[in-house]
């Protein structure tokens, strides 16, 4: 998986870890673009204090080797040169992956959550078409995962996973398995599970 998406992508950034637990933080609106997403296995703080950052937490239970690839904001490109809309970044098993986790992650404030939402399935869509146009997806099984970790304290009743015909219609249309949620479980199995408004298992 990892040399597919080099050969298409050359510019893509690896970080690989089997930590039990994983952060997935993006500090582009609290630095003012001075840092972007970051991948963390201790939980990060917050630039100007000491206080922990709101993440998407990824447990890892079995600690399976997993390789995520962090996109830099210009990387995919149209025939004209004009960058394409994607997401942060996806994550895999680093051998026999059968499932990728594609991730957009909207560090803002709760208010600006329904602004958002439909632009974020967009960026996912947008990079799962790159990515299979590239043929660098074949059978997997593919999760798109919008997170909003300052909305960790509130259901997330207004997310689009919350709507079983918008699931199922992602699932039939694009092949994806559309999930909101701050926290997700990274399992050794082949099948995925809602656990509660914010958590679900990634089987991979």
């Amino acid at each position: 998986m990892k040399s597919k998406i080099l050969t298409a992508f050359p510019q893509s950034v690896f970080q690989s870890t089997s930590a039990e637990t994983i952060y997935v933080a993006d500090f582009t609106e609290r630095t003012n673009s001075a840092r972007k997403v970051e991948i963390h296995t201790t939980e990060p703080c917050l630039p100007d204090s000491g206080e922990s950052m709101d993440c998407l937490k990824v447990n890892n239970r079995d600690k399976v080797e997993l390789e995520f690839c962090l996109f830099d904001d210009h990387q995919f490109k149209d025939e004209e040169g004009k960058d394409i809309s994607h997401c942060e970044c996806c994550f895999f098993p680093t051998e026999n992956a059968s499932g990728l986790g594609f991730v957009e992650i909207k560090d803002c404030k709760s208010k600006n959550v329904a602004t958002y939402k439909d632009k974020m399935k967009e960026q996912i869509l947008s990079t799962v078409h790159l990515f299979r146009s590239s043929g660098i997806i074949d059978k997997q099984k593919v999760y798109g995962i919008l997170s909003f970790p300052r909305k960790k304290k509130m259901l997330f009743n207004d997310f689009p996973d919350r709507d079983i015909y918008e699931t199922t219609r992602w699932v039939k249309d694009y092949g994806i398995h559309l999930v909101a949620a701050n926290e997700v479980n990274v399992t050794a199995n082949d099948f995925i599970t809602i656990l509660k408004s914010r958590n679900f298992i990634i089987t991979i």
